[in-house]
C-alpha cells in the first residue's frame, strides 16, 4: 500500500539536495544509500549512475529515473500547504523534473517490500547528467541490468497516463570560418564569420515544422574585438 506521507516526505527531502547536472555527487551518493537502506543492493557505477536490484521471482522490471535538474536550482526551499500543493519560495525551480520520479521509485519498490508478496526482480537506474542531453545514460553500466522492459518516471499527466514514445533531440555545431582583418584599415581583405552565419540561421528552419517536428537555433559565439572582421563564428 502506498503511503502518501511518506512519498511526499521523502520528495521534500529530495529536491532539498542540490543537484544540477555536472553537480550530482551528494545526491547519488544519497541516493545510493536509501535504496540500499529499504533493501534494495545498489552503488554508483563507473559514470556515477546509481544501479540497484531486489531480487524477486521471473522477468526483471526496470524502474527509472534521472537525478540531475535544471537551472536555477541550487538552495531549493520546498513550500507544502499540507494538501495537494508543493511549490518553491519563488526563487527557483522545483526540481519535480526529476526528483518527484526517484520519491516514486522509493514508495513503490518500499510498497512492495511491505505488501509481503511475490513479485518480479526490480531493477533500479537512476541517471546523471539527463538534462545536458542524457549524458549518464550514455555512459552507463549495463551489463548490470537484465530487464527487457523499463518504466521511466519522468513525466506529467494524470497518473493514468502512459507515454509509449519520447521526444528525439539531434543537435548540430555549424562552424564558419572567414578571414581577420582590421575593419577601421583594411576591412576590404576581410571576410566576416558571422553575416555568413547569419545568412546560414536565416535559410534554416526555426520554430514548429509540423505536429511533432520543431527547430531551433540556441546559441550563436563568435568574434573576438569590435574593431576586427571576425575570422570565426559558431552556431
Amino acid at each position: 500500500m502506498i503511503n502518501r506521507e511518506r512519498l511526499v516526505k521523502e520528495f521534500l527531502q529530495l529536491v532539498a539536495i542540490d543537484s544540477p547536472s555536472g553537480e550530482e555527487d551528494i545526491i547519488a551518493a544519497e541516493l545510493a544509500f536509501r535504496l540500499n537502506n529499504i533493501g534494495v543492493e545498489s552503488s554508483q557505477d563507473s559514470a556515477g549512475n546509481v544501479l540497484g536490484r531486489l531480487d524477486g521471482v521471473g522477468e526483471p522490471l526496470l524502474l527509472s529515473a534521472h537525478m540531475d535538474t535544471v537551472q536555477p536550482g541550487n538552495g531549493i526551499k520546498p513550500i507544502y500547504d499540507g494538501d495537494d500543493i508543493i511549490r518553491t519560495d519563488g526563487s527557483t525551480i522545483l526540481g519535480a523534473d526529476n526528483k518527484g520520479g526517484c520519491a516514486v521509485i522509493f514508495e513503490a519498490i518500499r510498497s512492495v517490500i511491505e505488501d509481503g508478496a511475490e513479485h518480479r526482480p526490480i531493477e533500479v537506474a537512476i541517471s546523471r547528467g539527463e538534462e545536458l542531453g542524457l549524458l549518464g545514460a550514455e555512459a552507463m553500466d549495463y551489463s548490470r541490468i537484465s530487464a527487457k522492459v523499463a518504466i521511466v518516471i519522468d513525466s506529467g499527466g494524470p497518473p493514468s497516463s502512459i507515454q509509449s514514445a519520447s521526444p528525439y533531440y539531434m543537435g548540430y555545431t555549424i562552424e564558419v570560418f572567414g578571414r581577420a582583418a582590421h575593419a577601421g584599415l583594411e576591412p576590404e581583405k576581410g571576410i566576416p564569420a558571422i553575416s555568413i552565419a547569419a545568412e546560414v540561421v536565416l535559410g534554416l528552419p526555426q520554430g514548429r515544422q509540423d505536429h511533432e517536428t520543431t527547430g531551433n537555433v540556441g546559441k550563436i559565439n563568435g568574434g573576438l574585438v569590435g574593431n576586427a572582421v571576425p575570422e570565426h563564428c559558431i552556431v
